[in-house]
């Protein structure tokens, strides 16, 4: 596969999430690598690991997350039986506040991923896929693990 763009991956901090462990809406971004349909959303069913924290100083720090997983999609005008796969593994950060230092933070999907085509109005199809994913980010502290 022939220069691959990277995905566009945005985490956003879910309105109300105040407290851990937080509650992040992961928006991933990613040119296929041709057209499919949108009345034919591709199938991809990520998978979160966190890589590393980096210490941004004070109580500020970053969290390095990898995705992985394959796009599965019909390209526009062929059948079921053409379908492609486009590989996705890519990390980004999320930036979070802790008073501890953080010994580890674990992520986890708390519901279900939403896989979308995105088209112009009057377009059945796209090179864009969108994916959603709500994921739990919890942050462990020395003292959270203390009473265990």
């Amino acid at each position: 596969m022939a220069n691959v763009q990277s995905a566009i991956i945005t985490p956003v901090l879910a309105a109300g999430s105040t407290a851990n462990p937080y509650l992040y809406s992961i928006n991933i971004t990613q040119k296929l690598c041709s057209p499919a349909c949108a009345d034919n959303p591709p199938v991809f069913v990520p998978q979160y690991s966190v890589v590393g924290i980096s210490s941004l100083g004070g109580n500020m720090y970053v969290a390095t997350v990898r995705v992985q997983g394959l796009i599965s999609y019909v390209p526009c005008g062929k059948t079921s039986c053409c379908a492609k796969t486009q590989p996705l593994s890519q990390t980004f950060t999320i930036p979070f506040v802790s008073e501890t230092a953080p010994l580890n933070v674990e992520v986890t999907i708390v519901g279900s991923v939403v896989n979308e085509i995105a088209t112009s109005a009057c377009q059945s199809c796209s090179r864009t896929f969108v994916s959603e994913t709500p994921l739990s980010v919890n942050i462990v502290t020395e003292a959270a693990t203390a009473g265990n």
